[in-house]
Formats: structure tokens, sequence, C-alpha cells
């Protein structure tokens, strides 16, 4: 399976804590709502991960981010700095699968 091209993540806390920006509590998305847009005024901004599989071993949440991308401050390697995102939902299954993460679901018969 193909990785996203456009898909970055945000990685946080089992409580939606940032893991990087001083424990930042992030608006999180609530059935097919979205959280609310954070803006940040730092000269880099806040940092959204392309593979999260490094935090899912370490038992962190993983969010799909949503930005623009003229709000990308920079970027290195897999991660980059964005002054203006929300998160839409928590990553999915399919989100998930091209890095390896096979997560185990309930099954309904």
């Amino acid at each position: 399976m193909v990785r996203p091209a456009n898909m970055f993540f945000k990685v946080l806390t089992g409580e939606g804590h940032s893991l990087e920006e001083d424990r930042l509590q992030f608006s999180l998305p609530k059935g097919v709502k979205d959280g609310d847009w954070h803006n940040f005024q730092s000269e880099l901004g806040c940092m959204l991960y392309k593979d999260p599989l490094p935090f899912y071993k370490q038992g962190h949440s993983i969010y799909v981010a949503q930005f623009d991308a003229a709000d990308i401050t920079t970027s290195y390697q897999e991660i980059i700095w964005v002054k203006r995102f929300r998160l839409v939902r928590q990553a999915t299954n399919l989100d998930l699968k091209p890095f390896g993460i096979y997560r185990a679901i309930a099954q309904v018969i």
C-alpha cells in the first residue's frame, strides 16, 4: 500500500496534550465534528509527522491533521512545522496500515 503523500499526523498523549509544545492541550475531534483550528505565533509553529510508527510503539494517540500548504513554515525529513492546523480524526486502521501498523478490531458476526 502506498503512503498518502499529503497526510501528516499530530501525536498526543492519551489526555490530548502535545508531546513537544509545552504539553499544550489540543481540541480533539468529536464524532463527525473536527477539532478547532489552532494558531501558533512562534516562528516555527507546531510539529506534524509523516511517519507515526515510532510514536505508536510508545502508546501515544495519533490524529490526522488538516492544514493549508501556505501554513508550512519549514520541513525536515518527515517532519513539518505549521502555523495553523486542526485535528480531523483519530488515525484509522487504513491510515496506519501503510506504516506497518495493524491493530486488532472487534468483529461483529
